[in-house]
This record gives structure tokens, sequence and C-alpha cells, in this order.
């Protein structure tokens, strides 16, 4: 059966280059080119399966309104809007199998915002001048596996760097669409969260749930892990939650790099899916090279973990508030849950000897959630750090216990 390959791209100023794109398509046997034109400021003479047109119409505006706008960014909104709105349409309908998308900063914009729409396993490639690396690839990317090309050169005509790129770019995404599904697992699956800080509790913890049968997939709690994993909860056949690093929380509380946004740690709850609570990494924000770092953390305890990884200490009062936060929405769980604590440490640099280790922060976080969770919600405090054997141990065996 033929594989359909949608391709977005602004004729206006990239006809050239998606002819391109679509020949090199269709030298192979089997797969085909739906062109999308998403141009927003001018119009081109080359045709397209999905017109600009028909793009602003979707979003309740004309391509003439569009183009008579003063400013780039509105026009960019409204034909955003409307590339989403498409996107999705044609998918429901079974139009296209991937997506590939060649652009600036403003055409990668919008395609990438329409592959957003769409399922994890769908393949996506965004080929894009270097702006976008500039920019930071977060916003472009989202939850979703969208993988990014950037190109050497400028996406301004055919040259030999760029029809390298784009020859490349077709055989990614034909690459994708050739190879063999996966075999995939019909166990149990269990959602783990942990970092680079936790991993040692988190290996055992996953070593001793996949031998009694589950399938245990890790996101790392670096913001869009987070994000990620709270998405995929929604729809996946996820049967249990193991939380071995919240550091998102304090970083979306206190203006962190990691933070995956005001609803982490709710999907679970709202689902009925049961959940393992601990106060893995709490203790820290996330910042990347020295230089992000807030003034107002820069007398803290500091970790400077890596070269893009700052990492200042929370201290007690900060740490209370993150407990009445992690309280409030655990409180509002239609599952089971059970929050356990280790008393000698939340992560690998919160250790007795260690800069980090401040028992009484650790204190306060303590007492605070065990006065502010519902009464039906147990917190078990274990004398262990949260990488110890035993501690991993008991997370495992509770888990176990409650699904």
């Amino acid at each position: 059966m033929e594989k359909v390959i949608l391709c977005i791209a602004t004729l206006d100023s990239k006809s050239a280059e998606l002819e391109f794109v679509k020949q090199a398509i269709e030298r192979h046997d089997g797969f085909t080119a739906l062109i999308m034109d998403i141009s927003c400021l001018g119009s081109s003479d080359v045709p397209s399966d999905i017109t600009s047109k028909e793009i602003a119409r979707l979003a309740g505006s004309t391509i003439e309104e569009v183009r008579n706008m003063d400013e780039a960014g509105p026009a960019a909104e409204i034909m955003t809007l409307g590339v989403r709105r498409s996107v999705k349409a044609l998918y429901a309908a079974g139009k296209f199998d991937a997506v590939l998308s060649i652009g600036g900063g403003m055409g990668s914009e919008i395609a990438s915002a329409a592959m957003r729409e769409l399922p994890i396993g769908i393949p996506k490639l965004m080929l894009s001048s270097q702006k976008i690396v500039q920019a930071g690839i977060r916003k472009y990317v989202g939850s979703k596996d969208i993988v990014i090309f950037p190109s050497t050169a400028d996406i301004a005509g055919l040259n030999r760097l760029t029809k390298d790129a784009l020859n490349r770019s077709v055989g990614a995404v034909i690459g994708m669409l050739s190879v063999k599904d996966a075999e995939q697992s019909d166990k149990p699956l269990v959602f783990m969260t942990m970092t680079g800080l936790t991993t040692t509790c988190g290996l055992a913890v996953k070593s001793t749930l996949e031998d009694n049968g589950f399938e245990v997939i890790v996101f790392p709690a670096i913001g869009i892990g987070g994000e990620t994993l709270e998405e995929l909860i929604k729809s996946y056949p996820v049967k249990g939650v193991v939380e071995l690093a919240l550091n998102e929380i304090g970083n979306e509380l206190f203006g962190g790099m990691a933070s995956a946004g005001p609803n982490r740690l709710e999907a679970a709850g709202e689902r009925g899916i049961p959940q393992i609570i601990t106060p893995g990494c709490i203790e820290i924000l996330n910042f990347l090279s020295p230089d992000t770092l807030p003034d107002s953390y820069r007398n803290r305890p500091l970790c400077y973990h890596n070269p893009q990884a700052t990492l200042p200490r929370l201290n007690g009062k900060e740490m209370r508030q993150i407990a009445q936060t992690i309280a409030a929405k655990l409180n509002q769980s239609k599952g089971k849950v059970k929050v356990l604590i280790p008393v000698n440490g939340f992560s690998a640099l919160d250790k007795a000897g260690m800069e980090f280790h401040d028992r009484d922060a650790g204190k306060a976080f303590t007492e605070t959630i065990k006065t502010a969770l519902d009464a039906h919600i147990e917190v078990i405090e274990l004398d262990a750090h949260i990488n110890d054997k035993e501690f991993a141990q008991a997370v495992a065996a509770e888990f176990l216990g409650i699904i």
C-alpha cells in the first residue's frame, strides 16, 4: 500500500525546495507526497494539495486578511490554528502516514504546532534553519517525538548543502516508515520518574518490578520528562506510577528551568491510577550553565553537576511549600496513594557529610506533608537514604501491595 508523506512549507519562499522534496520522495517506489502550503506573506504559482487559502479558512479568516496584516506574528497565529485543524482532520481521515516540514523560524513554528497535535509514533521530521537551535528546541518539540534536523546552511535556494539536507530528510522519513514496528509487550505497564541523583534507587525498583512481570518506562524529571509522563498517562493503559523525582514541582514554584508546568502530579490521580510517591530530588532546583543561575540563588549550596546542570538547594520554608503543593494534588487522587519518605536524604546530594544534606529542611517537608495530606493517604518514614537498598525494596514492596 502506498505511503503518503505530508510535506509542509511556505511555498511563497520555499517552492523550489519543496519541489525538490516531492521529487525525492516519489523516486522511491510506494511513496508519494501530499503538499501543504502555509504561506503567510505571499503567494506562489506552485500548486499544492492543501492551499494557504484553505488553511486560513479553517482558522476562520481569509488569506487576504492574513496577508494584509502589518505584523507577521498575528498572521502566523491564524495560520497556525488553521494548520493544526487541517493536520488533525487529515490524520483522522487516514490521509497521510508521516510529516516532513522545511522552513526557517516562522515556517518551523507553524509546522511544529501541527506536529504536536499528532500521536507519538507517527514519523515527524522538521528540517529547519539553525535559528531554532539558537531559540531552543523545547517549544518546537513539546512532549512529542519530533525529529529536528538543523540545516547547515539557511534553506534559501538549492545548493550542494541544502540539497544534501533535503535529500537526507526525505531518506530519514522514508526509513522511519519502512522499518518494521518493534514487538510490543503485553505486560502491565508502570511509569516511573527519576533523575541521575536517584538512579540507584530507580534501577533497583525497576528490576524488582520487571521480575514481577511489569514493563517499566522511566521518565527523566527534567521538565519535559514530567510533562510527557502526564500527557501519556491520559491515554496509555498505565497500571501504576512510581515517583522517585519530584524536583519539577519546586522548579515550577520557584522559577527553575525544569518545570513540567502547573499540572504535574495530577493525571494519575484523575484517572485513579495507584501511585507510590517519594520526595526524590525535591530539594533541588535545575538551571543550565552557571550563567543561567539567578542572583537570588548564588548564595545557596550549589552543585555544578555538569556544564549544563547548575543545581541550587532549597531551604526549609520552600520545602514546606512544596509539601503543601504535593499534598493538595494527592488529596484529589481517585486511586490508592502511599508516600514513602527516606529520612536520611532525598537525593545523592542530600546525604550525611555532603553540602546539600539538611536534615532540618527534610523534617520541614515531612512534618508539613503529614499534616496536609488527607487521613486515608498513608505516610511511611524509613530510616534510610533514598538510594539505599532497603528503601528501594520498600518502594517495590509497597507498589506491589497497592497494585
